[in-house]
Order: structure tokens, then sequence, then C-alpha cells
């Protein structure tokens, strides 16, 4: 088995036992939260994004990684784990413009990971030694994927509650 079905065959089994937990697990007990109850563990999950920055930090890849997509990785991650960090405190104190930041988050947020993802692929990085990049992009990257995807979800479904 090469690397890509490798990679794509954990992404999906990682989706699916993600969802699983999700549907079977969590959702019944946010369901009846406040929209700001229900937010804050998703947006709280990527306040750890900054672990993207090991994309910047020099001797972590070999040299052939295009310096351009490892810093807009790095920079996109970082910015959007400061942003998360904003956004949960925002959330758990409720100030007035929590929702509206979680907005902003979110689109920047998922705005990364749709810009990184393609071009991880159309650039074959999983034919490299990835070391731990390769566990954090089948898991933990998908799990930030999918909590974007239930944000969006959550704050659609408020729009149309008021």
């Amino acid at each position: 088995m090469n690397n890509f079905v490798i990679i794509n065959l954990q992404a999906v089994i990682g989706s699916i036992s993600i969802i699983m937990a999700f549907k079977w697990w969590i959702q019944p007990r946010i369901e009846k939260l406040s929209i700001n109850d229900a937010l804050l563990p998703f947006v709280f999950l990527n306040t750890f994004r900054y672990l993207g920055l090991s994309f910047m930090a020099k001797e972590q890849f070999y040299s052939g990684f295009p310096n351009d997509f490892l810093t807009t990785v790095g920079t996109l991650d970082v910015t959007t784990a400061i942003l998360a960090v904003i956004t949960s405190l925002a959330l758990k104190n409720r100030w007035t413009f929590a929702v509206p930041l979680v907005w902003i988050f979110n689109i920047v947020g998922f705005g990364d990971l749709i810009t990184a993802f393609p071009k991880f692929f159309s650039l074959k990085l999983y034919d490299h030694d990835l070391g731990f990049i390769w566990l954090m992009f089948v898991t933990y990257g998908l799990t930030t994927f999918l909590s974007h995807i239930y944000i969006f979800s959550k704050l659609i479904k408020n729009i149309r509650r008021k």
C-alpha cells in the first residue's frame, strides 16, 4: 500500500470515528446548551493550533519543502490559535461580541485548513518524512476541520432562530 492510500484511509477512518464520537457522546450533552457554551469546547480545541509553528522551525523538514508553504501554514495556524484563545475568553465571559468573533475565528481557521490540505496533497508531502506532522494531520487536523464545520452549522442555526 502506498502512502497516498494509507493517509487517505487513515483520514476516512479518523473522520468516521470523530463523527461517531460527536454524535454519540458530545452532541447529546451540548445540544441544549446556550450558543456560547456549545461553541466554547470547539473553539478551545483550536487553541492548540500553535503547533503549526513547527512547520517554520529550522531542521524540522527536509530542505525540499517549499518555504512559502511552510511559512503560510505556520502563520495561519498561529493566527488561528491566537484568535481561538481570544474567542474562547469572549465565549466563556459572555462578551457581547463573542458570537461575531466566533465567525471571524472560524472563517480564518477554516480558510487555513482548506488552503493547506489541498497543497499538502499537491506537493505529495505524505511521501516524505513528516514525523509527528503525519500524526497531527490524520488526528488533530481532521478534528479541527470537523470542529469548524460544526461551528459553522451552529452559527447558521443561531441566525435562523433569530
